[in-house]
């Protein structure tokens, strides 16, 4: 959702005395599991960058997932969190347990628009930061899932701009603490974010995505059946409405 605000005629000619009217719209701001349906990703995605992160890990690695954020003028950032405890939830021991993240930047990436933000270092799953329990039948992509980082933790951390032009492959581990910022541009900010895992772990990406339609329809369900829709706080609502944007 993003607000949009219009001036109205007054006969008040005094500066400062204009009226505004606050307008709501919806707004889609990501795409999951559109790798296999658009041939130039698909090539991309399946070949060339799985052979890249294949060389860099040492190993064969297969897609996992994707997302593309579509952080429009004015949309907000990601708080501080890491990857990896959260993409262990859906499979859980059945699923891949190492994972790696490539960020393909789509437009120029700067401070203005909220860039990614990371904390360099060795960040393993022996060595990281410390993250916040989530919340038992939370909503799977809110409060219901794992690795955000507490705040009195992730301002004592040195988080770095990853300022880049459109079109650079950034990589880091599941590990590192990353996040963003508001896009404070008046144009879009455009980024893929791919999940990849050994290949030794197994090609789960259907199961993934199989997996969390039937958490977020569950969350829904829960949410309807306690008699909550009425009682939704504005958080859940616009959350909702994001989660019902997301392709089946």
């Amino acid at each position: 959702n993003e607000a949009k605000e219009s001036p109205q005629d007054t006969n008040n000619d005094s500066p400062g005395d204009d009226e505004y009217e606050v307008e709501e719209r919806r707004v889609l701001t990501r795409l999951e599991n559109f790798v296999p349906h658009h041939e130039g990703w698909s090539d991309l995605c399946f070949d060339y960058l799985t052979k890249l992160v294949s060389v860099l890990c040492g190993e064969p690695m297969v897609l996992y997932k994707e997302k593309l954020n579509i952080k429009p003028a004015g949309g907000s950032g990601f708080a501080p969190h890491l990857d990896s405890p959260s993409l262990r939830v859906a499979l859980g021991s059945d699923g891949p347990q190492h994972f790696v993240t490539v960020m393909v930047a789509i437009d120029d990436m700067t401070v203005r628009n909220g860039c990614l933000r990371v904390v360099k270092g060795p960040y393993t799953e022996e060595n990281h930061v410390e993250v916040i329990l989530p919340k038992e039948d939370g909503n799977p992509d809110g409060d219901g899932r794992a690795g955000a980082i507490p705040e009195e933790i992730a301002s004592k951390l040195e988080f770095e701009d990853v300022v880049v032009k459109g079109g650079t492959v950034a990589v880091f581990g599941g590990w590192v603490p990353h996040r963003s910022a508001v896009n404070m541009s008046p144009f879009p900010r455009r980024a893929v974010f791919l999940t990849y895992n050994p290949a030794r772990e197994g090609n789960c990406r259907q199961k993934y995505y199989n997996r969390m339609k039937e958490l977020r329809d569950g969350w829904r369900t829960d949410v309807r059946l306690a008699g909550r829709a009425k009682e939704m706080s504005e958080d859940e609502r616009l959350e909702m409405e994001a989660l019902a944007s997301v392709p089946k």
